[in-house]
């Protein structure tokens, strides 16, 4: 398998998918570093959803953009708001491939020569960006560091990513610079853990938040995973859905508790799409005991889309990744600043104003932006200040 730089061919501008009132997602623009496939990203996550997304490329080689700052940058000069930035959705922008951190590198120097809000999302080791002059200091922007359990419990759903000492590590080199870091604790499958570690399960969990609480990290994010039973039609897990691969892992440490997996994964319909999902009554008890944990270390606690904001987040908190990531707006210099106020949660923070922070009520909508939608005509007398 050979890494393979290709050209992408449009533009990479798209928010969250989801057109429901219930919509959790602030408004984002995601750029994705590869395209979506099973070669594309070498973690190797048998709960990986985006190896068969939609227009997935199952290329034997590891196809990575080598023109996304150009790309971006077209699009920069369209608009006038600019949503906070998401990398990459589909695959792991700081896997351990010097060719996809070269473009990475790149991509993120111009997002800071504009000024616009971003955030990363990632198994692996950023590091290679404290190389960027000035990006220690950067705001606004955020690293999200995707643990999903123990030591044992990452060997056996991310084996290819890096293990779970490393992670913790790298969390708290970068919180130890001053770079804001979070963490998602994503997908928690209970069931897992209670195959490895019998009626002491829970505490395994508390020990896991005090390790969390260790690295700086102010926010965690939790998710107990949407599981598919599309089978697969092609690569490694050919035949198999990934309900089937978690089950199977389960199953290897504890019949026991892969039956329990079996009854209380159940499907449920879902304003971020159908899956089979933990049951709702054991979500909630499970969220409810994190938040609590979560707080009592000081730190802030979101749940990912499955339970509202009103059931399971911490309170005071503008989204599910609680610092701050506005809206920035276009200067007559060309570049961005952060719009005071701004939360990027505009059907919920701004819900009912004619005149939000942005000076845009038709933003004030839980649809997906489009790039049409954030470029108006400056006034001379609306350029927000700096925040930071």
């Amino acid at each position: 398998m050979a890494i393979k730089l290709i050209a992408k061919k449009s533009s990479t501008f798209h928010d969250f998918p989801y057109a429901n009132t219930q919509r959790k997602c602030f408004h984002c623009w995601i750029i994705n570093v590869t395209p979506p496939g099973p070669n594309q990203c070498l973690h190797n996550c048998i709960y990986c959803y985006a190896r068969e997304a939609i227009y997935a490329n199952y290329s034997e080689d590891t196809l990575l953009y080598n023109n996304l700052p150009n790309l971006v940058e077209k699009d920069l000069k369209k608009l006038t708001l600019c949503p906070p930035i998401s990398l990459s959705n589909v695959s792991d922008p700081c896997q351990d491939i010097a060719e996809l951190k070269g473009e990475v590198k790149k991509l993120i120097k111009l997002l800071m020569d504009y000024g616009v809000s971003f955030f990363i999302t990632t198994k692996g080791d950023p590091s290679f960006l404290l190389e960027l002059p000035g990006f220690v200091e950067y705001k606004p922007k955020l690293i999200a560091t995707t643990i999903e359990g123990t030591s044992e419990i990452l060997e056996l759903l991310s084996p290819g990513a890096p293990p779970f000492d490393a992670r913790v590590t790298t969390v708290r080199k970068l919180s130890e610079s001053g770079i804001d870091t979070i963490i998602r604790f994503d997908p928690i499958f209970i069931h897992l853990f209670q195959a490895l570690y019998g009626d002491s399960w829970s505490d395994k969990i508390a020990e896991l938040v005090n390790t969390f609480a260790s690295t700086g990290a102010s926010h965690i994010i939790g998710s107990t995973g949407k599981l598919s039973k599309k089978r697969s039609q092609t690569g490694d897990y050919i035949g198999t859905s990934i309900w089937q691969r978690v089950y199977k892992v389960i199953y290897a440490q504890s019949p026991l508790a892969a039956k329990k997996f079996e009854r209380e994964y159940v499907y449920e319909a879902h304003w971020s799409g159908g899956g089979y999902r933990l049951r709702k009554d054991l979500r909630l008890s499970l969220h409810h005991k994190l938040l609590a944990l979560v707080e009592a270390r000081g730190m802030t606690y979101a749940t990912c889309q499955e339970l509202s904001a009103e059931e399971s987040d911490s309170k005071g908190i503008p989204h599910c990744e609680a610092l701050p990531l506005p809206f920035t707006k276009k200067q007559s210099d060309g570049k961005f600043k952060p719009v005071p106020g701004c939360t990027a949660n505009c059907h919920v923070s701004c819900q009912g104003l004619s005149n939000p922070p942005c000076g845009h009520p038709e933003l004030v909508t839980y649809k997906p932006l489009t790039l049409s939608k954030l470029c108006f005509k400056a006034k001379a007398n609306d350029l927000p200040t700096q925040l930071w």
